[in-house]
């Protein structure tokens, strides 16, 4: 009783971290919006969207890799001691890599604005990237690392609203990094009373690297087509078009965030059941994949007609091209939805593993040649048919997969996979 009580204790306050790093910011949005202008805001965006994947650098899936191994040694001190000091020491070398690309970035991108644009894209990238919230997953302890990642996200945004004036957007990473960076820091703390600290060494950061690859080339192909579509349309299009698209892509990806906590409470009971009840887990799957389609999809339509509302009420006057955006965009959530049920929640139970990765990879490679082909002709609008066809080609591959299978819940019967003994 005392493990379920905590699991689901632990499922809500992964639900309310998840759900803070997408509510927090967008209620600086229609405040950014109209203080910055859409050409001002184009270009944090732009920054915002690069700071996002340098973070994805620094991480390095180490959220997955780290955390599985800090679960599996818990109870032996001096291997979770080690497994930190591979962690931070390979974080260290990456954030240097992350510098230099940010530097790069600032010579060499169009949209990304001034070195200062690049510092902050950095400076943020480092704070999410070194968050130990890994450490606190694996060992099962969140509630006061929740509360500081929520009461630091929370601090950035009131800095915001009370420090960013109509010259002040290359100061707003800055601003968005600081209450993290203390949240980050205290963390920090609060682990180190648990572990040993050891100093980053080279070797150990070599082996951390190692180890946590293969999440990382996950963690990266998904990134490629969901967190690269503004930093892409900035090298075609003026801030003021990136604007438009970031401001309809940051709402829809805001709802869309609401799967992934539904999803990390299902998946361990589908795979438990895939093992004891395959008829039981596939009925389970069944009644998901109805149960969010028909949610996402209704809110999908629901959204198209109130696109324009919504639009002034985020936005303000200038900002009109949202909401034919905002039209195209809200597609992607139905098909994340079954593309994560029938993906994540299905085939990882299955361990189709290498199906499933497939999937994301080539749907991350069509999404960037799809947007530098349509961004180039069509901007902003181009972008749009690239998010939704790079979502389509997730679903699509996943259907195939389990087709050839075998495995599609939808057709099954007798509960076998084709290839299982």
């Amino acid at each position: 009783m005392k493990t379920n009580q905590s699991l689901r204790r632990n499922i809500a306050l992964l639900f309310l971290v998840k759900a803070s790093g997408f509510v927090l910011p967008l209620l600086t949005l229609p405040f950014l919006a109209r203080v910055l202008g859409p050409e001002e805001l184009g270009v944090v965006v732009v920054a915002q969207s690069m700071a996002l994947l340098f973070g994805v650098v620094v991480e390095y899936g180490f959220s997955l890799s780290a955390t599985r191994d800090i679960a599996r040694h818990r109870g032996d001190p001096v291997q979770v001691a080690e497994l930190v000091c591979r962690v931070h020491s390979a974080k260290v070398m990456l954030s240097v890599v992350a510098l230099a690309l940010a530097l790069l970035a600032a010579r060499f991108v169009p949209g990304m604005g001034n070195m200062t644009f690049a510092l902050g894209a950095w400076a943020y990238a480092t704070v999410i990237g070194f968050s130990p919230a890994w450490f606190f997953q694996g060992m099962e302890s969140l509630r006061l690392m929740s509360v500081m990642d929520i009461a630091g996200k929370a601090a950035s945004v009131a800095l915001i609203y009370m420090c960013v004036g109509s010259d002040g957007a290359e100061h707003v990473l800055f601003l968005q990094s600081l209450g993290p960076a203390v949240a980050v820091a205290l963390s920090m703390v609060w682990m180190y009373r648990s572990v040993d600290f050891r100093a980053p060494r080279v070797t150990q950061a070599l082996w951390g690297l190692k180890e946590g690859g293969s999440m990382f080339i996950f963690r990266a192909a998904i990134s490629l087509y969901t967190l690269a579509n503004v930093f892409v349309l900035g090298l075609f299009v003026g801030p003021v078009q990136v604007a438009y698209f970031a401001g309809a892509e940051k709402l829809v990806r805001g709802a869309a965030s609401a799967i992934g906590p539904v999803s990390q409470a299902i998946y361990p009971r589908v795979a438990r059941l895939v093992v004891e009840d395959r008829q039981a887990s596939i009925r389970l799957v069944q009644r998901t994949l109805l149960w969010m389609g028909t949610v996402t999809f209704a809110g999908a339509v629901f959204a198209c007609l109130v696109s324009p509302q919504v639009t002034r009420l985020f936005f303000g006057p200038g900002y009109e091209p949202v909401a034919g955006m905002l039209r195209g965009l809200v597609w992607i959530v139905p098909l994340i939805a079954v593309g994560n049920v029938l993906g994540i929640q299905w085939m990882l139970a299955l361990k189709m593993d290498r199906e499933f990765n497939v999937a994301v990879i080539c749907a991350g490679v069509v999404n960037l040649i799809a947007a530098a082909c349509l961004a180039r002709s069509w901007g902003a609008t181009g972008m749009v048919a690239a998010s939704v066809l790079s979502e389509a080609v997730v679903v699509a591959l996943i259907l195939h997969a389990l087709i050839k299978r075998r495995a599609l819940p939808l057709l099954q019967t007798d509960g076998r996979i084709r290839g299982e003994p």
